[in-house]
Parts: structure tokens; C-alpha cells; sequence
């Protein structure tokens, strides 16, 4: 496990700094593009489904910290979710959407009082506090999101 992350108003910024980026990048980017641009193995178009899938994963287990006492967070697959996905059935603006929704609903839920430190005791992790998982999300977003955006820069 890494050192554990703290969440501030810093880490909500880019929680919603990285949807809206997302948002405008598939906004200018046409679908064949997303298709064709590689990063390693993957395309634009599942990398943006990755980061997608991660941020409802992650929401959902701060949703589950802040709401339910000590739940055991299961891992994630996330090589078994990206060999699942059919490049050519996904669409970017639904992502986008999707990734927008998750991103809202983990700075939503950090806001409620005592939110930061509700735990769920993870499969792998151990007792992880919510915190962690929301700044985790953003720091993993982040860093895709700016690969992203540094590969289809605004015209």
C-alpha cells in the first residue's frame, strides 16, 4: 500500500478540473482520432474508458466509507475491465458524462462532516479512509487526463 493521500480542496479542483478537460477534449476530438491515437497498448478512447471505469469504482467506495460502517472494499481488476471493453462500441461523449458524474459525486460526498476519515477496510489495503480513496481517484485521473490532454491540445 502507499503512504496514505490526503484529500483538500486542491484535491476537489482536480477531481473537476480533469472532467472538464475531458469534457472539452472529446468535444474537439473526433472519434476515429480517439481511436487511432495510441498510448502503449491502448487507445485514447480506452484510456478515457479507464479512467472513466476507475472514477466510478473509486466513487463508489467513497460512497460505501461515508455511508456504511467499515465495509470490506473489494480490488479491481483493472486489466480483466480493459480486456472486457470493445474500443469500437464506446463513445466519448457518454464517458465523458459518466466520468463527470463520478468525479461530482466523490467531491459531493468528501463535503459531508467527518467524511474524510469514515473507512472501509480494503481487500488489499487494509482500513483505508475515504480520504485516501478521493485523492487516490484524482491522482490517478490526473495523470492520464494531462497525457490526454498534452495529445489533443485545444486548436
Amino acid at each position: 500500500m502507499t503512504d496514505r493521500l490526503s484529500y483538500d480542496e486542491d484535491t476537489a479542483f482536480t477531481l473537476a478540473d480533469d472532467a472538464a478537460t475531458v469534457s472539452a477534449l472529446v468535444r474537439r476530438t473526433g472519434p476515429a482520432r480517439l481511436h487511432s491515437q495510441r498510448f502503449g497498448e491502448w487507445s485514447a478512447l480506452q484510456v478515457l474508458a479507464h479512467v472513466t471505469e476507475a472514477a466510478e469504482v473509486f466513487a463508489e467506495r467513497v460512497r460505501r466509507c461515508i455511508e456504511e460502517d467499515g465495509p470490506a472494499i473489494a480490488g479491481w481488476d483493472q486489466d480483466a475491465a480493459m480486456a472486457a471493453l470493445d474500443d469500437a462500441s464506446l463513445d466519448a461523449m457518454a464517458l465523458s458524462r459518466r466520468l463527470l458524474r463520478a468525479h461530482q459525486s466523490i467531491v459531493q460526498a468528501m463535503q459531508r462532516p467527518g467524511a474524510r476519515e469514515r473507512t472501509g477496510v480494503h481487500a488489499e489495503w487494509g482500513r483505508v479512509p475515504a480520504a485516501h480513496f478521493a485523492a487516490y481517484q484524482a491522482r490517478h485521473s490526473h495523470e492520464h487526463v494531462s497525457e490526454l490532454a498534452a495529445a489533443f491540445p485545444p486548436v
